[in-house]
């Protein structure tokens, strides 16, 4: 079985590989903190006492009262800093119409039989997605309470084994002050960073440079944490939200391994799709169409083959050096489609003047 159909049902499977990655250490979390099976409910529902160390405290209440402690805006405030309800809005309709807009997603409504399949269709894949959305804010709530509470006013000795392996990685790091004790805040006073896109000897020479400065009591050396702050790399890096979460709340191995492996079906299911339709898109509607109507389906071959190669090196690039944090990439992704693939789409199917050549 190959193509659309081999990559239909393999993307199927990925599927419940990562949507079951994602909601059973959801599940287990949410019971742990709140004892409510559902994540979604679980969100708005009390700590456990033995977690709390009291009655009747709610979750986000506990989440609200930690952030202002620390400094930050309430967990639960809406359009804060630059996320005003012009930018929301606007980011929130480029989404919606950039996922129409999405070569990949709209190739799939080309393999059913009918209208109504193309409807039903449409249907179900909303129904599963919202399986995965409408878990997420419950998911980067409990990532957010852990890390607060397992971290902050921690010395070297009490922070869990998970941190000293996400350290490793550069999603996080603590460049202490000194006094021994670990601060997560919004202030100057802040002692956890990531390292971003910085190259590891760059990050290397900083935390000598910082170790120095601590150790002559700001006489040599450099205050790492300014060097950090003033690159924007002030608290850890938000991928650790999902993959550190499972650690952080101290579940199975097997737990963790199956969010690793969640999150590699979710890169190969995207991945798989999106070089089939790139390798078409270029061998047929551009070279094939466009450049060399009379070339063989070998050469149209070789040209898809080759154009799979050069996405992959690309692709390669960008993974080893992101332009953002996952979330952020994707979200230019889905603009890109907003403002080029959907105007043209919609012209295409409403206006008898627009072709193939103007759209």
């Amino acid at each position: 079985m190959g193509g659309m159909k081999g990559i239909t049902w393999t993307q199927v499977a990925q599927y419940w590989v990562l949507i079951t990655a994602f909601l059973i250490p959801a599940i287990a979390i949410s019971i742990k903190l709140t004892g409510v099976p559902l994540p979604q409910l679980g969100l708005g529902s009390t700590l456990n006492p033995e977690i709390s160390g009291q009655q009747g405290v709610y979750l986000l209440e506990k989440l609200n009262q930690i952030q202002t402690d620390l400094g930050f805006s309430r967990y639960t405030d809406t359009f804060v800093g630059v996320w005003d309800k012009a930018n929301v809005f606007c980011v929130a309709l480029a989404l919606m119409v950039g996922t129409a807009g999405l070569p990949h997603v709209i190739v799939r409504f080309y393999t059913v039989k009918s209208v109504k399949a193309a409807r039903w269709s449409a249907f179900w894949a909303l129904l599963f997605i919202s399986m995965l959305y409408l878990t997420a804010p419950a998911t980067a709530a409990f990532a957010r309470y852990f890390m607060i509470q397992s971290l902050n006013e921690k010395t070297a000795d009490q922070l869990p084994a998970w941190f000293s392996n996400w350290e490793q990685t550069g999603l996080i790091m603590w460049l202490d002050d000194g006094d021994g004790t670990m601060r997560y805040s919004a202030g100057d006073d802040n002692e956890i960073f990531r390292s971003g896109s910085l190259p590891a000897a760059e990050v290397t020479e900083i935390r000598l440079s910082h170790q120095e400065w601590v150790g002559s009591q700001g006489t040599r050396g450099a205050d790492g944490r300014a060097v950090f702050r003033a690159r924007g790399l002030s608290g850890p890096d938000r991928d650790i939200i999902v993959l550190a979460t499972p650690e952080m709340a101290g579940l199975a191995s097997w737990i963790i391994a199956l969010v690793a492996a969640g999150g590699l079906a979710a890169a190969l299911s995207t991945a798989s799709g999106l070089l089939l339709v790139i390798s078409s898109s270029v061998a047929h509607d551009l070279y094939y169409r466009v450049l060399n109507p009379g070339a063989s389906e070998k050469q149209r071959l070789a040209v898809g083959r080759g154009v799979i190669g050069i996405a992959v090196v690309i692709a390669g690039v960008f993974g080893i050096y992101p332009p953002g944090f996952v979330s952020q990439v994707v979200a230019f992704a889905f603009g890109l489609a907003a403002a080029s693939f959907f105007p043209a789409i919609v012209l295409g199917i409403f206006s008898k003047r627009v072709s193939t050549i103007p759209a």
